[in-house]
């Protein structure tokens, strides 16, 4: 909001005039001080009386660490304004008097806002504990292609195949607008065949996908793959400031992660004679102990989108299909 930026510049320059010298773009009266830009633009600050503020430049960078929650408040209160007519800013005894006139639904609008220069700058953490909840959709790549486009019998359903975590961990922001999520937890990648019918058949050797022949009505085909998993994230944020492990409303980042298998399971549901089956079968089917891959997201408030590409395959190297999972979703970080 260019009325924003006009306060900012009109108010660092209310606090650091005692701090300018006389040059080719600064002239200065008992009371007055005009600073010219080099494309002749000008600001003029009418002053009281001059000593009262000759004292702020000492406290500089506090005072304007301290100035962000006035923008914070006085961005809130002016988004609704269709026009502002005039702004008033004044330093009265080492306080901070912003009065802006404005219009809002034709109608006149006043917002006035007060703050003590002398209050101690409010700190935000740096470091923040959080929960976090994924929610997304799996499938895999066979050498950078789908399953599904040479009609693979492992090809899984895009809608029903999903993947399921939960855990926490401790942010740390390093530097504004710089942070870095460390995170562990568990997840679920659960992989639903296209054709119901398919059967996975442990051998010695390997893993086969094979089609039941049986004749019965099949409803469900799918392996679920559970893992321990810790994470590294490096975020940048930007936008509104928010509350919370957020600081602020807009953020995006990209990083790594490793699992560790807790087991896996097949699961096959069919009817036959006029009975309902449900069978299951807990084993590692050569499934690779260890994953490993990487990440980005993109968020908005408390929501996140992500998306992630495991660098190893899901199955043992030559125990089966080579075969990269990957997955996107919504992810919740409170």
């Amino acid at each position: 909001m260019k009325t924003i930026s006009f306060l900012a510049v009109a108010i660092g320059a209310l606090l650091i005039s005692v701090n300018l010298s006389a040059n080719d773009y600064l002239s200065q009266g008992d009371d007055t001080i005009r600073i010219k830009t080099k494309d002749n633009s000008e600001m003029i600050i009418v002053i009281n009386e001059f000593g009262d503020i000759e004292n702020l430049d000492e406290q500089m960078d506090e005072i304007m660490n301290s100035l962000e929650d006035v923008f914070d408040q006085l961005e809130e209160e002016m988004d609704g304004l269709d026009s502002v007519i005039n702004v008033s800013v004044k330093n009265v005894d080492n306080e901070l008097k912003v009065d802006i006139q404005g219009k809002e639904d034709d109608e006149d609008r006043v917002i006035n806002l007060n703050f003590d220069l002398n209050d101690k700058p409010r700190k935000e953490k740096k470091l923040h504990g959080f929960m976090s909840y994924d929610f997304g959709f799996n499938n895999y790549l066979e050498n950078g292609k789908f399953p599904n486009d040479f009609n693979a019998q492992y090809s899984v359903k895009p809608w029903g195949s999903w993947n399921v975590a939960i855990g926490g961990g401790l942010r740390w922001y390093v530097a504004k607008p710089f942070s870095i999520d460390l995170g562990a937890g568990f997840s679920w990648y659960n992989f639903k065949y296209q054709d119901r019918a398919t059967r996975v058949i442990k051998t010695d050797d390997d893993v086969l996908f094979t089609a039941d022949a049986s004749g019965a009505e099949y409803l469900k085909s799918k392996t679920t793959v559970p893992y321990l998993n810790v994470s590294i994230t490096p975020i940048v944020h930007f936008g509104k400031k928010n509350s919370g492990v957020n600081h602020r409303d807009f953020r995006i980042g990209a990083g790594v992660y490793a699992g560790y298998r807790l087991g896996g399971a097949v699961k096959y549901v069919y009817n036959t004679n006029d009975t309902h089956m449900k069978f299951r079968n807990e084993g590692d089917y050569f499934l690779s102990t260890y994953r490993y891959g990487v990440k980005a997201l993109f968020g908005y408030q408390d929501i996140n989108f992500f998306a992630t590409y495991d660098l190893s395959t899901l199955y043992a190297e030559g125990k089966g299909p080579e075969l990269n999972p990957i997955c996107f979703g919504l992810n919740w970080t409170f």
